[in-house]
């Protein structure tokens, strides 16, 4: 009677993953929600589960997610609080992990993208160095071809870093 005991106090406090999104999921719904809304609901319904204890690239990607929502509200007032936690999420989740590169790949095409007057633009330099460099070192075939196309199609990527991208 006791071992049954434990073993069903032991089944309800073991954390669970909490249906958790695979990341393939969250890049195509990134990707496809900067140009449609329902994509971008069905990345932050995704993302409803993800909190301070979760995987720092989900945590990013749960900031990226609530930037995205604040192009589809019309309140300017809620665009900006949803661009401040967003920059939260993304900023801490980058702190814990700085060498990320799917991380620092999701702030540069958000800063890249968003208007100069909100000032969140200070790393687009150093990401897209990074990037650059560690390109090769990248071993998702799926993220280094997302990387490669961004890049190419960048306007703050130069002549020159193109074509050494392409070699």
């Amino acid at each position: 009677m006791k071992a049954l005991i434990l073993l069903i106090l032991s089944i309800y406090t073991i954390p669970v993953n909490r249906d958790l999104p695979a990341t393939a999921e969250l890049r195509s719904l990134y990707y496809q929600a900067a140009s449609s809304k329902t994509a971008a609901d069905e990345l932050q319904k995704l993302l409803l589960m993800v909190d301070g204890n979760s995987r720092h690239l989900l945590i990013c990607y749960k900031g990226a997610s609530e930037m995205i929502q604040a192009k589809y509200v019309l309140s300017p007032f809620t665009k900006f609080r949803k661009f401040k936690k967003g920059k939260y999420f993304i900023e801490s989740a980058i702190a814990s992990e700085p060498e990320n590169l799917e991380m620092r790949f999701l702030r540069y095409t958000i800063q890249t993208n968003l208007p100069s007057f909100l000032g969140y633009n200070n790393w687009i330099t150093a990401d897209k160095k990074m990037l650059l460099e560690r390109i090769d070192n990248i071993h998702d075939k799926h993220l280094k071809q997302l990387v490669i196309n961004y890049l190419m199609t960048s306007k703050y990527t130069t002549d020159k870093e193109r074509n050494n991208i392409r070699k």
